[in-house]
């Protein structure tokens, strides 16, 4: 007898996508599957090929650009000036990754394949978590291999080889913070347009803001790297825990929100 004639009904009633739902995707599937979704269009394609570029060229142009570079604190500023520019469209294409996502509805057949939020939420973080070592790993190897360069064309010595975990651990922190504005922005707002405005206000006018005014650095999510910089207001830890509480604050509700939030 063919087994199929011997399954049960309900299972010969089953849909396809049911019978996939009930299966537990692997995580890494999962993940490579958000992968797939930065070159899912011509544009995504286009926008991940220039955002490492970009990266690139910025940081070039910034570290070239030295005022002063004969002091530790002006070699380090230089170094979180970068940090904050240089990797925005990183940030962007992670942006549009999760908040179009929602916006043009691709999460359902996702959530089909595997119902878990969780897991789904887990899978995008991942990438995120990527794009922040790759940024982190990219920062501090331009600030190692240009910047000497750069300053020897001054005449002045780097002064950061001295202090090489400090510097790792700047440029760590500073592109943490900065990947944490973008996984905070895309889950807030499920809206692919609406995200990349919001993202790239709040980059750009922290970076303005921050230059005249020090109440900035209250809800500045790249305070914890210019506090480890040296960067920040003197003695006072109280920013640093106000704009830290603040993004992770914000994390939280918008992970709330991708959890109840209606895919239909």
């Amino acid at each position: 007898m063919n087994p199929q004639q011997m399954a049960p009904p309900m299972y010969q009633q089953q849909p396809a996508w049911l019978h996939h739902a009930n299966k537990r995707t692997p995580f890494r599937t999962l993940v490579l599957a958000e992968f797939r979704k930065l070159v899912g269009t011509t544009a995504d394609r286009i926008l991940l090929v220039a955002a490492p570029i970009v990266l690139v060229l910025l940081s070039v142009w910034i570290m070239s650009d030295l005022h002063d570079p004969y002091t530790m604190v002006k070699q380090i500023g230089t170094v979180t000036f970068a940090i904050r520019l240089s990797p925005l469209l990183v940030h962007l294409a992670l942006v549009k990754l999760i908040a179009g996502e929602w916006h043009y509805r691709s999460v359902q057949p996702t959530l089909l394949v595997q119902p878990s939020r969780i897991r789904y939420l887990l899978a995008q973080s991942t990438v995120a978590l990527i794009a922040w070592l790759v940024c982190a790993a990219l920062n501090v190897l331009l600030t190692f291999s240009l910047l000497p360069g750069f300053l020897e064309t001054r005449d002045a010595e780097s002064l950061l080889g001295f202090r090489t975990g400090w510097v790792i651990g700047v440029c760590v922190l500073g592109s943490f913070s900065l990947t944490l504005i973008a996984l905070a922005v895309g889950l807030l707002v499920p809206n692919t347009a609406g995200a990349l405005s919001t993202y790239f206000v709040l980059a750009l006018g922290f970076v303005i803001l921050r230059s005249s005014l020090d109440a900035v650095a209250w809800v500045d999510p790249s305070e914890p790297m210019m506090a480890l910089a040296g960067q920040s207001l003197p003695d006072n830890l109280l920013p640093v825990v106000t704009s830290g509480v603040l993004w992770l604050a914000l994390l939280v509700v918008g992970v709330v929100r991708g959890l109840r939030r209606d895919a239909v």
